[in-house]
């Protein structure tokens, strides 16, 4: 039986092919496998979760702030005391910033934000937080002080609607309300009133602004 020439080539060529493959895969199963970039953060957050507006913001401040001989430093998450409500907090938040928090506080649409500021003082670390409130175009106006000279290590900033809590020690019960009052142009305590009024047993209970812990 005579084979033909054509046949011939065929099956060396293919012979030759398969060798060929087997020779670049083994040389390849060899090398390591590089490992993938890490895919870059698209909604441009810091490490405290704000954005380049916000942190651009804080930055101006703190630039305001040495030139007043006032010498700060924003709070950044590893200030938080650790502690089983910190831990807590962040499984139930999954980014969780203690210090820093967004909301709309004077109902104007736009998106203002709290951030709490660090002095290390020779009686110790305190904590004073601010608010900065929208502008036009994203940018945010200059901070308005809320407290000042406080113990936070413990504790957190959260807004509930339009109000801003201060939470000086999460194991703890008592938190602080401010609600923004466009009239007085300041910050003023949202239970000051039922405080100081009379206790009326027919009346209903008060509970403005109640919500839910919110984190924006």
């Amino acid at each position: 039986m005579s084979v033909r020439p054509r046949n011939v080539f065929l099956a060396l060529a293919g012979a030759a092919a398969i060798a060929a493959a087997a020779l670049f895969l083994t040389k390849h199963a060899a090398r390591p496998v590089r490992a993938a970039p890490p895919v870059p953060d698209t909604r441009g957050l810091d490490a405290s979760g704000r954005t380049k507006a916000e942190l651009l913001a804080v930055e101006e401040a703190l630039s305001a702030f040495r030139k007043e001989g006032l010498l700060l430093r924003a709070a950044e998450d590893g200030d938080a005391a650790e502690s089983d409500e910190h831990q807590d907090l962040e499984e139930v938040y999954g980014s969780y910033h203690p210090f820093f928090v967004r909301g709309d506080l004077d109902g104007d649409g736009k998106l203002d934000f709290a951030q709490a500021f660090v002095e290390k003082g020779s009686s110790g670390v305190w904590f004073h937080v601010a608010v900065f409130f929208g502008a036009e175009g994203g940018a945010f106006q200059k901070p308005l002080w809320v407290e000042r000279a406080i113990s936070l290590a413990a504790g957190d900033l959260s807004i509930e609607r339009s109000l801003l809590i201060v939470t000086p020690d999460l194991a703890l019960d008592p938190t602080r309300r401010w609600r923004w009052e466009s009239g007085e142009k300041r910050f003023v305590d949202a239970d000051e009133v039922s405080r100081r009024a009379p206790a009326d047993e027919d009346a209903p209970e008060q509970t403005p602004d109640q919500k839910p812990r919110a984190r924006v």
